[in-house]
């Protein structure tokens, strides 16, 4: 159905919106601990070894990574009525950049290899910011160990969105490969926009009948934040990205819980967790969750 909920904070899309607001679909979980390889691109340093362990979608995690050259984009306002926000222009940071932390959605684009990457990093004046990594452009400069999750029989595909007037990650199964059912599960998510975030990942979990769930990928935006400490950020335009998430199921039933990173147009970074039912979706959130 499309959203219904109302927020403090909305954004209006130039398209229809479409009636599917959450869109999922589950493989065997697959996990896998590996070197980004210094000298490759973060796209190459990633989808070589990924896919070399079969692992065809899902998400990528690394901390204290340092890359040289630096390429990214910092989420901005849009100055048209054809998208609800932007990017900005590039940006580039020739040496002395660590990234702090980051979370990358692992996919295909025309059928081949597609990261989709939020971080945080500082560079060599100690600045601390935040954005989009430009994962094609921006170099591994020394190994750094990163972890996968992720399935084999299912990707992360682009395709066009008529809704928001981007190119987004969509969860697609991939027809070829047989689906296992053994075990844990992996979860590949989509949300659309106007979606409070916290309560769609408790839905995503219901629907495929997930008691408790780690929330592994979480790369996307929402309309500014309202933090549990009572913060409020009212910037329009930003990209956030899960630092720890989990899925319990207690006395009222499932709750989610999502400490995050949100990086606004000046590349600033605020940190927390978020506030259960006032954080709806921007443009789209990608989500990978594990059961536990």
């Amino acid at each position: 159905m499309p959203p219904s909920q109302q927020f403090a904070r909305t954004a209006r899309h130039p398209g229809k919106p479409d009636p599917v607001r959450i869109v999922s679909l589950e493989g065997g979980a697959m996990h896998k601990t590996f070197t980004l390889e210094p000298g490759r691109t973060l796209r190459d340093a990633m989808s070589i070894p990924l896919d070399e362990a079969g692992i065809a979608g899902g998400t990528v995690r690394f901390e204290n990574l340092k890359v040289t050259p630096h390429h990214f984009l910092m989420p901005a306002l849009a100055v048209d009525d054809q998208h609800a926000a932007f990017y900005s222009a590039p940006y580039s940071i020739e040496a002395g950049t660590v990234i702090e932390f980051a979370c990358a959605t692992y996919g295909r684009k025309d059928g081949a290899p597609f990261v989709h990457c939020h971080a945080v990093w500082r560079g060599s004046d100690g600045e601390r910011q935040g954005g989009h990594m430009l994962m094609d452009q921006t170099i591994v400069a020394e190994a750094c160990q990163a972890q996968a999750w992720g399935v084999h029989d299912a990707t992360m595909a682009t395709r066009y969105d008529p809704e928001t007037n981007f190119t987004l990650f969509h969860p697609t199964r991939l027809e070829e490969r047989t689906r296992s059912s053994q075990g844990k599960r992996i979860i590949l998510a989509r949300i659309r926009p106007d979606e409070d975030l916290t309560t769609a990942i408790e839905d995503v979990c219901r629907s495929h009948g997930i008691d408790n769930a780690v929330i592994r990928g979480s790369v996307g935006s929402i309309i500014g934040a309202d933090f549990e400490d009572g913060r409020v950020l009212e910037d329009r335009a930003t990209e956030i990205l899960v630092r720890s998430g989990e899925v319990r199921n207690g006395p009222q039933g499932l709750r989610a819980t999502l400490d995050i990173a949100l990086i606004n147009p000046e590349g600033k970074v605020c940190e927390g967790v978020l506030a259960r039912g006032r954080n709806p979706v921007l443009i789209c959130f990608e989500l990978v969750i594990e059961e536990q």
